[in-house]
């Protein structure tokens, strides 16, 4: 064969034989030294054709499992465009969407550099979000912050040591063995794309996630199993839920939640959103709604000597009025600044005296409420320290306005007062006033929370109860605190700054004797105690107004505790705290709403 020409197979790269594709070779040229037999030939063909069964039977080898590839970085997520899903309804209607987005990196005083991650729910149409949940992260991607805002209510986290303590109303809760614990509200998509990039709660088998759910304060734990289905498409499975994903080719960092499926039917699904909605406040403020069916009539008020002008309003039924002057009901708020409706200002504070005023004007009766010196449109006048017996004549001014309304009938007014409100009512029940030319006593007199001793005895009381679960120590300190200014202002002695301006108050509302004032009432009372009262006492306060009632009271007269009700006269399930009134979830009793409108309707109606 020396000289003579012969043919090889070129080879792919798997090492299998490509039939037709030939090259010759002259094995007599020295420079190939090839020097080819028959059998070596032969040897050849066999190893070639081993090779390529074996690359034909043998798979390219598979991708690592999602789980196990790289996550991505903190800092990376915050270059990222903000994120949107719409959340479906029956038949894939958008019932309301959820978004999220990074805000940038802060520098906390204790924790250092952190990042600002914010997600939003919001209902489809509605003008601000149902909740938003802000959370800091550090750089290793751990949660160190959150604050959970709601049109109602704040709730604040706090990752210390391994636990989470939540805050909310003052009141504070700490969950052990919560390092990779985060918050996570209902429908908070962004946040669990954040906790799949950033590989929170992997393991060998999958990723198990843990999540605080503050709507329900409860734990919940996620366990998700990811499998690749192409190149750049995976899912997650939990429970009977599926969750699309994009991204997989850059491994779990660079997931992207497609789709949500809940028993095959779609929930998720991505939208083209680039803008967060304006944030809920960190403070949230109660804000007074009108309701359909009444009428809102402005009042003013002028003063005289020095007096100020008090603004307010008279709250009447809708439509046409009856033939006869209607029964009226002035009501007197309790004690510290609050507007006509109940709402404390600057704070998150709603008494809810609008929701008992407001069911009164609905019954038939035409209800005047103003705003307290220096709030709301009324004036201060000038004296801006005014004492008690300012106050009564307040009142009082409001009590002839409401009586010379042409509306009201002066013979069927009833007096409501909450609080110290309630002391005022009471003097001013005693009083009546004078309409048309003539006298007029009062109807009724409804005493919410009303004071049963001396006004000096309740703050200590209040004192102890806010301080309720701190050292004896601290709250003897705080008690004798209050007495000695108490003390010094009856002497005429000099007071600290932040007590002076109530120094004439101090002065006046300590003379008071409560049931002196209510033996002069001639008129029928109500009397109403929430039995969960920390301001005035069940036992000490109420108990006395009710013997006097039972022995004393006209006929019609009632004095009724009012179980697992507060102060504000509203559900509390567990110990009422100053914190608690700040929960605008809730609500007046619609028990004692009914109760005070039956009684008035039955007393001057």
């Amino acid at each position: 064969m020396a000289g003579a020409p012969f043919e090889l197979s070129i080879f792919s790269a798997m090492g299998c034989l490509q039939p037709g594709l030939l090259v010759s070779a002259d094995l007599a040229k020295p420079q190939l030294r090839i020097r080819p037999t028959y059998s070596s030939l032969l040897a050849i063909s066999l190893v070639t054709s081993l090779a390529c069964v074996r690359a034909e039977r043998e798979p390219p080898p598979s991708p690592p499992e999602l789980h196990e590839t790289s996550p991505t970085t903190v800092s990376e997520l915050c270059a990222e465009p903000l994120r949107a899903w719409a959340v479906l309804g029956e038949g894939g209607a958008i019932v309301a969407s959820t978004r999220g987005a990074c805000l940038g990196r802060i520098e906390h005083p204790e924790d250092g550099s952190l990042w600002h991650f914010v997600a939003q729910l919001q209902a489809q149409h509605a003008p601000r979000p149902s909740w938003e949940l802000h959370t800091w992260l550090d750089a290793d991607g751990h949660p160190r912050h959150a604050e959970f805002r709601t049109p109602e209510l704040v709730t604040r986290f706090a990752w210390r040591d391994g636990a989470l303590v939540v805050r909310r109303l003052g009141d504070q809760l700490a969950i052990e063995d919560a390092a990779d614990l985060w918050v996570t509200p209902s429908h908070a998509v962004y946040l669990r794309e954040l906790m799949l990039r950033l590989g929170v709660g992997g393991d060998a088998a999958g990723m198990r996630q843990r999540g605080f759910v503050p709507e329900r304060d409860a734990i919940t734990e996620v366990a998700l199993s990811l499998e690749r289905l192409d190149h750049d498409h995976a899912q997650a499975h939990t429970g009977a839920s599926v969750l699309g994903l994009d991204g997989a080719d850059a491994g779990l960092g660079g997931l992207r939640i497609s789709m949500v499926l809940a028993n095959d039917a779609p929930i998720y699904r991505p939208l083209p959103d680039d803008s967060l909605a304006p944030f809920l406040p960190a403070s949230p403020r109660p804000s007074y709604p009108t309701p359909d069916g009444l009428e809102l009539v402005p009042i003013e008020m002028p003063g005289e000597r020095g007096q100020p002008t008090l603004a307010g309003e008279l709250v009447l039924a809708a439509g046409e009025a009856p033939a006869r002057g209607r029964p009226a009901v002035l009501f007197l708020g309790g004690a510290g600044p609050q507007d006509r409706h109940g709402l404390v200002p600057d704070s998150p504070v709603d008494i809810g005296s609008h929701e008992i005023q407001d069911m009164l004007a609905a019954a038939g009766f035409a209800v005047l409420r103003f705003d307290d010196r220096g709030v709301g449109d009324s004036g201060i006048g000038d004296d801006p320290t005014p004492g008690f017996s300012a106050l009564v004549e307040d009142g009082r001014r409001a009590l002839a306005t409401l009586a010379a309304q042409p509306q009201v009938d002066p013979r069927r007014i009833l007096i409501v007062g909450h609080g110290e409100g309630a002391l005022v009512a009471s003097i001013l029940a005693a009083e009546g006033t004078r309409a048309r030319g003539r006298n007029h006593r009062v109807a009724g007199l409804v005493m919410l929370a009303a004071p049963g001793r001396n006004l000096r005895e309740l703050v200590y009381d209040e004192i102890r109860a806010s301080l309720a679960g701190r050292r004896e120590g601290e709250i003897r300190t705080a008690v004798g605190r209050a007495q000695r200014v108490h003390d010094a202002a009856l002497a005429g002695e000099d007071l600290p700054a932040s007590s002076e301006g109530a120094r004439r108050w101090m002065v006046e509302a300590f003379a008071e004797d409560p049931l002196a004032r209510l033996a002069k009432v001639r008129a029928p009372i109500l009397a109403l105690q929430g039995a969960k009262d920390f301001q005035v006492s069940p036992e000490r306060d109420f108990e006395r107004i009710r013997a006097h009632v039972e022995r004393h009271g006209a006929d019609g007269s009632a004095a009724e505790l009012l179980p697992e009700l507060d102060h504000l006269f509203k559900p509390e399930p567990g110990v009422s705290t100053p914190g608690h009134y700040a929960d605008l979830r809730r609500h007046v009793d619609a028990a004692l709403l009914e109760r005070v409108t039956s009684w008035a309707v039955q007393i001057a109606g």
